[in-house]
């Protein structure tokens, strides 16, 4: 076993209030981004299985082709500049993608901006898809909708993706807009969030009291 596969990946049960509780203590900054990458892509053969891996090996997803629901069509096969594989449903491929005019091999994004978070340690967590995806610390979660929600390495998202330069208190607006959450939500979090810290300090305090008095 790689000493990759030995990290420990704190396991998430729902990655969508996850992030909610993330907003609402203010563990996870937000970003507005827009994909910029061009990528290779092809319509995959139903039943074919296609493994992520992580730039060091280490597998980060996999998924199967399966038939678009609205389209009746199988999913594509999309390889990021960075080489990393992954699946993407008929119509939402045809959504977010169309041919690059000027380099007919690669397809050009065109999508608008989206949602994305970054995080401060190793998770995994259950896709939209039905399979375990692993995350990274300084990896980020990518947000278009609110059911759809997939993580991205740090290196492939910096290859990938680009700010659009949104203020940050705009962006945590945004995003607090579009997960529903109220200002309420926020200030209970905040609290809480201090009262914990009051709680831990005051017992580290004590335990190096009583750690002076055993000298």
């Amino acid at each position: 076993m790689s000493k990759e596969e030995l990290k420990y990946f704190k396991k998430v049960k729902n990655i969508r209030e996850y992030i909610i509780e993330g907003i609402k203590a203010g563990t996870l900054t937000v970003d507005e981004v827009v994909k910029v990458a061009r990528i290779q892509a092809r319509q995959g053969r139903l039943g074919e299985e296609i493994i992520t891996k992580m730039a060091n090996g280490l597998e980060e997803t996999k998924n199967t082709v399966k038939l678009d629901n609205e389209t009746g069509e199988p999913g594509w096969i999309v390889t990021n500049p960075s080489g990393e594989e992954y699946i993407m449903n008929d119509s939402t491929f045809k959504k977010k993608y169309e041919r690059d005019p000027e380099n007919p091999s690669q397809y050009k994004p065109k999508g608008g901006s989206v949602l994305s978070f970054s995080v401060n340690e190793h998770i995994e967590f259950d896709s939209h898809w039905g399979e375990t995806m692993k995350l990274e610390v300084g990896g980020s979660l990518v947000v278009s909708e609110p059911q759809k929600i997939y993580g991205i390495q740090k290196d492939e998202f910096n290859k990938t993706y680009a700010s659009t330069g949104k203020d940050k208190i705009e962006c945590l607006k945004k995003a607090i807009s579009f997960f529903e959450i109220s200002q309420e939500e926020i200030m209970q979090a905040r609290q809480a969030k201090v009262k914990d810290t009051q709680e831990k300090n005051t017992r580290t305090h004590i335990a190096i009291e009583e750690d002076s008095l055993a000298l």
